[in-house]
């Protein structure tokens, strides 16, 4: 998936839902079996992150040393020659595996998953506290269902609605508040979107590709489960009129050259577009914009309902010869105490716990004072299932490729729609020939 040049700046959250598991009801499952006098003194070897030894050590390594003090870490920064595959070919397998929900596959295909049920019981590990979509959208993985991992963070989908606090107060207008729908957002755009002093303010941009598209809050699927497109429907013509209607407002255009979803959230920084819907509270915060955030705008039909959810997992290799270990170190990392002070320094955290969700970025003194519970005002919306023979021709970029078009006037959204559906089902056909 594509990352926004301003979401890399910050980590972003996810939404509290509902959701299904297995074991107790403690906080702190897990914690009650510290180390004791006799352990073996044991070292694990984690990869997959783009972090360097010394951040692992502190973030991780650290706090798993002071509640087992015979187990020590070391972390292998992946790279050329030291990705996973590699690992795996020089059979130097590590003992936990780090990563978001796109290389579940990947680790699959490598015959490294495992079925963590034994450790589970045994621990009473609660899934319930995780949040559910993050915990479905892994056992989607396998046909039984199996929990081969365990989410510790939520990634890189906390979108919300930043906005330009001078240009609202300059032109008298309410600010945004959460809960708001896409129509309101829209009336908002059209009342903000004018020539000021010979310069144009642009009411809303948008990183518009992932928010409406890849992770859209609707949870439409791009293929059916005879893999089939199914682009060309009635709630993705909704979706991409919803679209359309922003980009048609005099003065909100753009153009070949300001399309991308990078330059769409760049733009909020230049302090000329009164909105964006995206991601980058740090950037914002670098830049000095007088801003805040509000939860992401939903629509009518799926009320309270944010973007598709991607968490971060901690997967145990099926070959490590320290499975108990690694879960102990598991049961750390998911802590509500470590996951606290992971929430307070800008880690969006992986459970439902609303004191932890609230902690969000209270460590960041240009953040701290912010609407930070906005990331996880929505819920998020359910990810679709994954056919991992598929899986290299990320079907829902030919529906984005379809609506740039539409927003630059090149295309209207029925035909739109029926050429992402053409296009599709042709990938398909060729990917299953190879």
């Amino acid at each position: 998936m594509k990352k926004s040049l301003l979401a890399a700046a910050v980590v972003l959250a996810a939404a509290s839902v509902s959701g299904c598991g297995t074991g107790g009801t403690s906080g702190e499952q897990g914690q009650q079996s510290a180390a004791v006098p006799g352990d073996k003194p044991v070292e694990l070897v984690f990869t997959g992150i783009p972090i360097t030894e010394e951040e692992f050590q502190e973030q991780f390594g650290k706090p798993i040393r002071e509640k087992y003090p015979h187990i020590s870490t070391k972390y292998i920064v992946p790279g050329k020659g030291t990705e996973l595959k590699d690992l795996v070919a020089a059979g130097t397998i590590p003992d936990v595996y780090m990563t978001a929900r796109v290389n579940l596959p990947m680790f699959l295909d490598l015959k490294l998953g495992q079925n963590l049920d034994e450790w589970i019981k045994k621990y009473n590990f609660d899934l319930n506290r995780l949040e559910p979509n993050a915990v479905q959208a892994m056992r989607d993985m396998t046909a039984d269902q199996m929990v081969f991992g365990i989410p510790y963070q939520n990634a890189s989908l906390g979108y919300v609605l930043y906005y330009n606090k001078d240009i609202f107060d300059k032109f008298g207008v309410p600010y945004p508040k959460d809960g708001m729908t896409w129509d309101e957002t829209y009336e908002l755009a059209k009342r903000l979107t004018r020539v000021e002093d010979g310069v144009q303010i642009r009411g809303l941009s948008a990183n518009w590709s992932n928010i409406f598209v890849i992770n859209n809050q609707l949870s439409l699927l791009a293929l059916d489960g005879n893999d089939k497109a199914v682009i060309n429907t009635d709630s993705w013509k909704m979706v991409f009129n919803n679209v359309k209607r922003f980009y048609e407002i005099p003065g909100n255009h753009v153009t070949k050259d300001t399309l991308s979803d990078q330059i769409q959230e760049r733009d909020f920084l230049t302090g000329t577009v009164a909105m964006t819907v995206g991601g980058g509270a740090a950037a914002a915060a670098d830049k000095a914009i007088n801003f805040d955030y509000v939860a992401l705008p939903t629509y009518p039909e799926a009320p309270g309902m944010g973007t598709k959810t991607s968490g971060r997992y901690l997967l145990p290799t099926s070959t490590s010869k320290h499975k108990e270990d690694v879960f102990k170190a598991i049961t750390v990392i998911t802590s509500d105490e470590f996951q606290m002070n992971a929430s307070k320094d800008g880690r969006a955290t992986a459970l439902q716990n609303k004191e932890i969700q609230k902690a969000y970025m209270q460590n960041n003194p240009k953040l701290k004072d912010k609407n930070n519970f906005a990331y996880f005002y929505n819920k998020s919306a359910s990810a679709p299932k994954i056919n991992p023979e598929l899986i290299g021709i990320n079907e829902f970029h030919f529906a984005a490729g379809e609506l740039s078009k539409v927003i630059l006037g090149e295309s209207d959204v029925a035909t739109a729609l029926r050429t992402a559906d053409e296009k599709l089902n042709q990938a398909v056909e060729a990917k299953k020939k190879q």
